[in-house]
């Protein structure tokens, strides 16, 4: 009996030291097939500097993928991706959290308003996926920035900087699925003379773009989003500011907003002649209006509409 224990005993730890020498060697190795097999998914633009390999845990050093321009499209030092063990046992992918940090991410629409999308798989149209939706049960971004560029806009394509972006969600489906993720999110947009700060909180679904949400804007300047509000026939803005509170609901593609604005620090283009309007209303008039209101005006509003038909509707 003894020396059956014994026997015992010696084959367990040559099995524990067999397996402290095995076990990170595959780990190692796995680095390099891991990193192997997403370069060739993605292609020769994606690249990763380092993969770091865990019981339940995978991070992704120096992540950079580039557009077939040779343009950095997306970038990260890190990517920490956290299995949930539970899951592989049901044979479903459940990634338990998702963390980046100093994700950046550049996007384009083109003149007619498509986006253009930043990432091109090299997977075969004509291979089937059946295997069940990636669940991510939570995401978080660090410091995270992004460029968006309209070139629909009349004249000049604008250029809008997201910067500090902080963003927490929860239950992404991938491929995107009809179902709602919490979220809450804040960012700097940059401007020409100053940064504003953008927060929101609320339910969105990705799929159709479905959502029950508060929006805040504080200090934003306006001059760098002219091409969206100012026309032809109307003054000159050269240089505001912004506040912004609204509750945003999107059913079916029937948008429903209610808030208040307030601009401040206007300064409107001055001089003899002066002609145009603001807000509807002729420019002189406001700028008399300014300087009896320390250039600050505050309304309330109200937006509705279909998305789909580029029908909108505000009521002051």
């Amino acid at each position: 009996m003894r020396k059956g224990l014994k026997i015992f005993l010696l084959l367990l730890l040559i099995a524990i030291i067999a397996g402290s020498i095995i076990i990170p060697v595959l780990i190692k190795n796995s680095n390099k097939i891991v990193k192997q097999k997403l370069e060739s998914y993605l292609g020769k633009d994606f690249s990763v500097k380092e993969l770091k390999l865990k019981w339940n845990e995978v991070e992704a050093i120096d992540v950079n993928y580039k557009n077939p321009e040779g343009q950095t499209v997306f970038s990260a030092d890190s990517m920490k991706m956290k299995a949930d063990l539970m899951s592989i046992l049901k044979k479903e992918y459940n990634v338990s959290d998702l963390t980046l940090v100093n994700p950046y991410i550049k996007l384009e629409t083109d003149e007619k308003g498509n986006l253009k999308l930043p990432f091109h798989s090299r997977k075969s149209k004509e291979e089937k996926n059946d295997s069940p939706p990636l669940l991510i049960q939570k995401i978080h971004i660090i410091n995270g920035s992004i460029d968006y560029l309209d070139e629909k806009v009349d004249g000049e394509p604008v250029l809008t900087q997201l910067r500090n972006i902080e963003l927490e969600s929860e239950n992404l489906l991938f491929p995107l699925q009809d179902n709602f993720s919490s979220y809450h999110f804040s960012a700097k947009i940059t401007g020409k003379l100053n940064a504003g700060v953008i927060k929101s909180e609320g339910n969105i679904n990705l799929k159709t773009l479905d959502m029950d949400s508060k929006v805040s804007a504080q200090n934003l300047d306006i001059t760098p989003f002219k091409p969206y509000y100012q026309k032809k026939n109307s003054v000159n803005i050269k240089k505001g500011n912004i506040d912004i509170k609204m509750d945003l609901k999107i059913n079916s593609g029937n948008l429903y907003s209610h808030g208040n604005i307030v601009l401040k620090n206007l300064e409107l283009e001055k001089g003899k002649g002066i002609s145009g309007f603001f807000l509807s209303l002729p420019a002189d008039t406001v700028i008399s209006f300014l300087k009896d209101n320390k250039g600050r005006i505050s309304f309330d509003f109200i937006l509705e509409g279909n998305l789909s038909r580029s029908e909108e509707h505000t009521s002051e």
